[in-house]
């Protein structure tokens, strides 16, 4: 298994998330962050099972959410980059 690494700015993508579905829909925060956690150790798991989408940036886009997680592998190291949802430029991380 791959250690993990997730960056400040994909925590508060995480944490802008649940507040959205905390005043939204309360009901559907646990589920978005008992499927991001499960995703999150799939990737620790096999990071390479997803393909690269640029440069050596790979997505896993969450299956009952509409979200990607955008992550790379560093010296066998999982760095989560975003959380992102998928109408949102997936540039976005990188100008940060």
């Amino acid at each position: 298994m791959y250690s993990l690494n997730i960056r400040l700015l994909a925590k508060e993508d995480i944490q802008e998330i649940v507040d959205y579905y905390d005043e939204k829909v309360p009901t559907v925060t646990d589920k978005f962050l008992t499927a991001l956690f499960s995703d999150i150790e799939l990737l620790k798991k096999n990071p390479l099972l997803f393909e690269k989408k640029y440069r050596d940036t790979r997505v896993r886009f969450m299956k009952h959410f509409p979200f990607g997680v955008h992550y790379r592998l560093v010296n066998n190291k999982v760095e989560i980059l975003a959380v992102l949802h998928t109408s949102r430029n997936p540039k976005i991380w990188e100008e940060r």
